[in-house]
């Protein structure tokens, strides 16, 4: 790197006064800012020439260096001579509630020429550590330390769970919403192959009417004409006979365009949720019914009610989990760590090739010596207590095993 100095012959300028920047030759300027502690010129370069990217296996790594200069000299600094800026002691912190304490130190790292920070984050009332990490030093911003993010975490939580907790549950919502009914709202609109339905509520009464089959032309679907089937006294009684159906959820799709849906089908959410999430809870469903599933939960989905509100339930176990719309049958972290087989019995142990994933399937024997080792985008069928699940590599990076129909 070179630095050009203007002059009257030859003027120079750039963003951080008159002077040029010059990389050497087949390199580039990728970054340039002023660091925030030191005020220094941090320039960073990267190698053009393909041919010395280095081959990591996952991807190419370029190859960069950077440069710390100071603007009053104009004189790229050594690594002696920039850390004259800059406290490399172990500093210790102790937070305002006396609950936390931070352990930082900035550290020269010599493969990458640069400055680094280690902090460790502590509980100082169970003595246990939080948290540890390791972060770049020379940035454009002040730097956010473990204990300044950890309280960030922290508050952001308590943040959402106030959010949350304001937030009515299902049966509530459904009160509230039964309050703002008025005189001949529509509900819903639902249809099967022969019929399409009509919920609406009319003069403090639930009137459910039914029509012919489902015009194929949507120009025709307002047209329609509705024939008294039945009306309820409350939305209690029309839904107590409406599951009553065999997979209600697969045998009818609910009409979501073309003015024949209303908001006033929220109404239904504490019904509908509350079914599936007992679906849930008994895993009595079937894969390929999970879109009709979702399609109907989707109808009703709103961030007005608490989210919590949806439940999910371990698929070996039938502990309370996370809710997770992609994968409904997925176990709890605790059946994940039990030892999985194949049919023959076999050891099976799964993880990603990654960071950015992938999935591969490792075999091991009942002395816990690999067999072999396979990698694959399929998913691979697994025993845990006897019970037959499969694995395969999580949306966003990780493993998921479920339980296999």
């Amino acid at each position: 790197m070179e630095i050009i100095k203007s002059n009257s012959l030859s003027p120079r300028k750039c963003d951080y006064g008159d002077f040029e920047l010059q990389p050497e030759t087949g390199w580039k300027i990728s970054e340039t800012f002023i660091d925030y502690e030191s005020k220094l010129l941090i320039v960073s370069v990267s190698n053009e020439d393909r041919s010395q990217w280095i081959n990591t296996g996952y991807g190419r790594t370029i190859p960069t260096k950077e440069y710390k200069i100071n603007l009053q000299t104009l004189s790229i600094l050594s690594p002696e001579e920039w850390q004259k800026y800059f406290n490399y002691d172990k500093v210790e912190l102790i937070s305002e509630d006396k609950r936390c304490k931070l352990i930082s130190q900035r550290i020269f790292e010599p493969e990458r020429n640069s400055d680094g920070y280690q902090e460790e984050l502590y509980d100082l009332i169970t003595n246990e550590r939080i948290s540890r990490g390791s972060s770049i030093a020379f940035r454009k911003e002040k730097r956010e330390n473990l204990m300044e993010s950890h309280y960030r975490m922290l508050n952001e939580k308590e943040k959402q769970k106030q959010i949350l907790d304001a937030k009515p549950t299902l049966e509530q919502y459904y009160l509230k919403r039964l309050e703002e009914l008025t005189n001949h709202d529509d509900i819903l609109y639902y249809y099967d192959d022969l019929n399409v339905f009509h919920l609406r509520y009319s003069d403090k009464q639930f009137i459910l009417s039914g029509s012919g089959k489902l015009p194929t032309d949507s120009k025709e679907w307002k047209s329609m004409k509705f024939d008294l089937i039945r009306s309820y006294n409350n939305l209690d009684e029309f839904w107590n006979e409406f599951i009553t159906l065999e997979k209600w959820y697969v045998r009818f799709k609910h009409l979501h365009a073309h003015g024949l849906n209303s908001t006033k089908a929220l109404l239904l959410a504490k019904h509908i949720i509350s079914f599936f999430n007992e679906l849930r809870r008994t895993h009595d469903f079937k894969y390929q019914d999970y879109n009709h599933i979702n399609n109907w939960s989707n109808l009703v989905w709103s961030d007005e009610y608490k989210s919590t509100e949806l439940k999910q339930w371990c698929s070996n176990c039938y502990k309370e989990v996370y809710y997770q719309v992609r994968y409904p049958k997925y176990i709890c972290w605790e059946c994940m760590t039990k030892s999985k087989y194949d049919e023959k019995g076999n050891l099976l142990e799964f993880s990603n090739l990654s960071i950015t994933g992938g999935f591969r399937i490792t075999y091991k024997d009942s002395n816990g010596k690999t067999i072999r080792e396979v990698e694959t985008e399929d998913y691979c069928e697994c025993i845990i207590d006897d019970k037959l699940f499969f694995a395969q590599e999580a949306k966003f990076g990780g493993i998921v095993i479920q339980k296999k129909d």
